[in-house]
């Protein structure tokens, strides 16, 4: 579920301690008996098939999937300046309305003023590394925006709390293909609208690797990704170290990012999360397709706990260890969500994969109601839906809604060459 994060903007600039209220005052609590009932659902994956419908100088957009279970495919290219202008110029229309529509509903959910996320990014500021602040004036440019409001836009994650699931399973887990598998289950309140525009922006820098941020348009920091080497991410929001929260520090959103652009294995990005000046408490799960491995973190401001399946904790009944899984159910010791999770890994244990999380798994947790994305780290492919918007059709939810099949090796592939192509790789 979705809650506003109660976070401090702490001592800098003599501003006091800020303690946003929930951003829907009434959450809609599932008791634990209708968790463990499945929702219907029917035969809901699809193919990509790509649509051509624009190309830039340094980015190509398409459309994949079917109707309103469809979503943009944005390439991009170049330096951080060149691919945040494509962004803008490729989805011009969509940056602005989806930028103004969140500042605006998202202020109204958390009783503040949008000038409270000018706060959020001067406390984080000196910690953003350049590259963020090129491609957001990029992205300014290209959809004809002023730069403040692409700014308040990224603070939006960083000021409330995500309250998800995830797990990574291998090994003994998934033994009737033995693949790595990642489930990045988000959940938040639907009725804020955050899930106009789903966009798959395919990146390849002139610095660091091609990856993938699976999210929205107008959005740059990551909150679901995975990258061509491969790593894949998953988050949760928490307020368990609420104490030592501050905005003092890098963003989460681009402290992720950063993984997926620049580290070559999970040794890499679990040492820079540990290095990163932190924000807040913040759940992670980090896989590496080459190790074939995914360790959990739990982080915040003071704490970086780094946990493998034999140590996974909280170590209670509702969330007891399984060997070559990692698992989270919405945040940190949620009975009514780690135990169904648990129950329905070890149900499906050693043939876990991404028809069985799309088909059993998701409809009887009943978790990822904004966007679900599922990683196979082994082939390189993954599966991914969003919930519907005002004035689409189907199921509300993103876990009983079609998933399209993504493979991100041909799409990196395709990525690459069309860099290639007008000049600016190697």
């Amino acid at each position: 579920m979705k809650t506003a994060k109660r976070l401090l903007l702490p001592g800098i600039h003599g501003l006091p301690y800020h303690s946003l209220k929930p951003i829907w005052n009434v959450l809609i609590i599932l008791v634990a008996s209708a968790i463990t009932i499945p929702v219907q659902v029917q035969g809901r994956i699809v193919p990509a098939n790509p649509t051509l419908l624009a190309e830039d100088t340094h980015g190509r957009l398409e459309r994949i999937g079917l109707g309103d279970d469809g979503l943009f495919l944005l390439y991009v290219w170049g330096t951080p300046q060149e691919m945040g202008l494509a962004h803008g110029r490729l989805l011009k229309d969509p940056v602005q309305k989806h930028c103004d529509h969140l500042i605006r509903a998202m202020s109204q959910a958390m009783e503040a003023k949008p000038e409270m996320l000018d706060e959020v990014y001067a406390a984080t500021k000196p910690h953003i590394p350049p590259h963020f602040t090129e491609e957001m004036q990029g992205l300014a440019e290209g959809a004809g925006i002023p730069l403040q409001t692409v700014i308040r836009c990224q603070m939006i994650g960083e000021a409330s709390e995500w309250h998800c699931s995830l797990f990574g399973a291998w090994g003994k887990a998934t033994a009737s293909d033995g693949h790595t598998y990642q489930l990045r289950a988000l959940d938040y309140n639907i009725h804020a609208e955050i899930q106009r525009f789903p966009t798959i922006i395919v990146h390849v820098p002139k610095q660091g690797h091609p990856f993938a941020n699976i999210g929205w348009a107008g959005i740059i920091g990551s909150v679901t990704g995975i990258s061509s080497v491969p790593l894949a991410i998953s988050e949760i929001g928490d307020d368990y170290d609420a104490a030592n929260d501050s905005f003092d520090g890098i963003p989460f959103q681009f402290l992720l990012r950063d993984i997926l652009q620049f580290d070559e294995n999970l040794d890499a990005a679990i040492t820079r999360v540990k290095n990163a000046r932190r924000t807040t408490s913040l759940m992670y799960a980090i896989g590496d397709g080459r190790k074939g491995r995914v360790k959990a973190l739990q982080t915040s401001r003071t704490l970086c706990n780094i946990f493998d399946w034999d140590n996974l904790e909280p170590n209670v009944q509702t969330h007891p260890r399984l060997e070559d899984v990692v698992y989270w159910g919405m945040s940190w010791n949620v009975p009514r969500y780690d135990q169904p999770l648990h129950d329905q890994l070890k149900v499906h244990y050693g043939r876990i994969n991404a028809p069985v999380v799309i088909e059993n798994i998701l409809p009887t947790v009943r978790t990822g109601n904004l966007q679900v994305a599922i990683y196979d780290l082994t082939a390189l492919k993954i599966w991914t839906a969003n919930a519907r918007a005002e004035g689409e059709s189907g199921p509300l939810n993103a876990y009983e809604r079609t998933f399209i099949e993504v493979d991100m090796k041909t799409v990196f592939e395709r990525a690459i060459e069309l860099a290639r192509q007008k000049g600016t790789q190697p």
